[in-house]
């Protein structure tokens, strides 16, 4: 089955909890594929409410998410609940309104495991993740619910395997090279304007296809 993919810059940042570069780098969003493998745009919204949503536009599932939104976030933090997301439409579930406690709770351990597969979450980031994500009343409105509590601790080792398939002898290879195509998804995505970037994510699709499979 198709590896669900996704980038973000800073990597470093996101693992051990600190914030990105300091000429202002932001995470690079993109690489979301659906139940079928195909590509999820991920739009940048500076008016959106919240800190990502997913909902369905011209018949096609969208993620959108506004960077500024809850600014105290960490960037692991927003890279869990881009995650998060992407795992919804992945594993098929609706892209619109709040999902049962179960179906939100495969989510979250998806996008856990995601991040654990590809080297961005250890142990100690997963401390951080879990003390940031203590959200107070008014924050519930600004991430994807229902309300709950993040057990993530308890997210079960290769949770997300049947979604993501098994990492092989040339995962570490694999990780290099899609991390070297969110280079140029970021150069793209900072030049156009939010909505607009589908040529962005074909060029990003393309890429890592030439990755092969680990």
């Amino acid at each position: 089955m198709r590896k669900l993919i996704w980038i973000l810059g800073c990597m470093a940042a996101l693992v051990t909890g600190g914030a990105c570069a300091a000429d202002g780098v932001e995470p690079v969003y993109g690489g979301c594929v659906d139940a079928r493998g195909a590509p999820v745009p991920a739009l940048r919204d500076e008016q959106l409410p919240a800190v990502v949503t997913t909902g369905v536009e011209g018949g096609l599932a969208v993620i959108r998410y506004n960077p500024g939104m809850l600014p105290r976030l960490l960037p692991l933090t927003r890279a869990f609940l881009f995650a998060q997301a992407c795992a919804r439409i992945h594993l098929g579930y609706p892209a619109h309104g709040d999902l049962d406690a179960d179906r939100a709770r495969r989510a979250d351990c998806a996008a856990v495991d995601s991040l654990r597969r590809a080297g961005f979450l250890d142990a100690q980031g997963l401390g951080a993740l879990a003390a940031d994500l203590r959200l107070a009343d008014d924050e519930w409105a600004r991430v994807p619910g229902p309300r709950r509590d993040f057990a993530l601790a308890a997210c079960a080792a290769g949770s997300g395997r049947g979604v993501y398939g098994t990492p092989a002898a040339g995962q570490a290879g694999w990780n290099v090279c899609v991390r070297a195509c969110a280079a140029p998804l970021y150069r793209c995505q900072a030049r156009c304007a939010a909505g607009q970037c589908a040529d962005c994510e074909s060029a990003y699709a393309a890429c890592i296809a030439g990755c092969g499979v680990p």
